[in-house]
């Protein structure tokens, strides 16, 4: 018997691959994605996240404005002159949204 080191059979050693893969392709940590609300308007107007993600909204208008989920799923409540407002992507999908204030101004949020 050796006293060398033990060299993992090929199906070892394929499991192992798999497992590390199977690690590696783990969910990536929760991003935070701006959006400006400007001019009544909402920019970016598409924006690419991924389900766990925070969006925050910075209203840079003098008046109030909302991110309202169309479907009413999500709603940033009343953000204010200069404030933030934020939501947590809970699922995947095409999200559209408006301020239910003006409910002319419309974005949306697409979630993988």
């Amino acid at each position: 018997m050796s006293r060398g080191r033990h060299l993992p059979n090929p199906v070892q050693r394929a499991a192992v691959a798999a497992a590390l893969a199977v690690a590696g392709c783990a969910d990536a940590p929760a991003k935070v994605h701006s959006v400006a609300i400007r001019g009544f308007q909402y920019a970016p107007a598409v924006l690419a996240v991924s389900v766990g993600d925070t969006v925050v909204w910075t209203n840079h208008d003098v008046v109030p404005h909302t991110a309202t989920a169309a479907d009413r799923a999500w709603d940033t409540g009343s953000i204010g002159a200069k404030a933030p407002g934020r939501v947590v992507v809970g699922r995947a999908g095409t999200h559209r949204y408006l301020c239910a204030f003006h409910p002319g101004m419309k974005a949306e949020l697409v979630a993988r």
